[in-house]
């Protein structure tokens, strides 16, 4: 099982030997491919061979790639891995309209009651939140989620906190749900979806729709690592990025049972699945947030 999250912040050469990850920025790492979950290119002057690339993709790794401003730019996606996407393709596609907005509602749902249980776990009254998780109607046609969200940020990072303006947090939050929705694109491709068919989302200029449709109720998992336990005092640091690309290895609670962020996502997507396969909302597998601890793998 992979559990290894690799962060690249010094420049680095990297190639394969042996079907091994080799990473030489003067001093030479090894690491078995079969072990790696994630890799993140932080530093532009790094290099690669395509032939690592190549096999990464193969093997279901998820790599991710910044820019000059260490902002994540792109990812690498695997093709074919699945047997029948085309079946899978029309099954997204078969779906009424008012099923999507059941699923959307319980996916609306439970982003807010992670958001309620965010705020609990920093000591600050969630009673709001819960009130409005409770008022979400079909295809939340009353917008609650985006009515939530502008409460719940405020009592989390103060009331001169916006989404919009530039801060460590905002950073650090962007940088934490970048992480996220590559590692949900590249399961949604793992498992022969359509990334750019949403569940509500709908943007034509938008390739990963479904994506951002499965990570909302991932969200306060980031927001609750960057709101309790990373500290700016000396602005957004690699340190903190390393922090958050171990939120894959975080344990996050399924059906009361304790699994990684990074399984929780599989389970969430297959559960989308089984959702339009069988018309059983009970087969929706949707995370229930937990403070922040990882799975120990050593």
């Amino acid at each position: 099982m992979p559990y290894r999250n690799i962060f690249i912040a010094n420049e680095a050469s990297l190639k394969l030997k042996q079907n091994q990850l080799v990473v030489n920025n003067g001093v030479e790492y090894t690491f078995p491919i079969e072990d790696i979950r994630s890799i993140v290119i932080d530093n532009p002057q790094s290099s690669f061979s395509v032939k690592l690339m190549s096999f990464l993709g193969e093997n279901g790794v998820c790599v991710i790639m910044c820019n000059e401003k260490h902002t994540p730019c792109c990812q690498l996606l695997p093709i074919g891995t699945y047997c029948r996407t085309l079946k899978r393709i029309e099954l997204q596609q078969s779906q009424t309209k008012p099923k999507l907005k059941r699923i959307w509602q319980k996916i609306v749902i439970k982003k807010i009651e992670n958001q309620a249980k965010c705020l609990e776990l920093n000591g600050i009254n969630n009673e709001k939140l819960i009130s409005i998780s409770k008022a979400v109607q079909s295809g939340d046609a009353s917008n609650r989620e985006g009515y939530a969200a502008n409460i719940y940020f405020k009592l989390l990072f103060g009331n001169d906190f916006t989404r919009g303006q530039e801060s460590c947090i905002n950073a650090a939050l962007n940088y934490g749900y970048a992480i996220l929705r590559s590692y949900i694109a590249r399961t949604i491709v793992a498992l022969g979806l359509e990334a750019s068919i949403g569940i509500h989302h709908k943007n034509q200029l938008n390739s990963f729709n479904l994506a951002d449709d499965i990570i909302e109720p991932f969200r306060p998992t980031v927001d609750l690592l960057v709101s309790k336990y990373l500290d700016f005092e000396n602005g957004f640091e690699l340190a903190h990025k390393a922090q958050l690309q171990r939120l894959l290895n975080c344990v996050c609670i399924v059906d009361d049972n304790n699994w990684s962020l990074s399984k929780s996502i599989e389970l969430m997507t297959q559960g989308i699945i089984s959702c339009f396969e069988n018309d059983n909302f009970s087969d929706l597998k949707l995370p229930d947030l937990t403070d922040i601890s990882y799975f120990d793998y050593d």
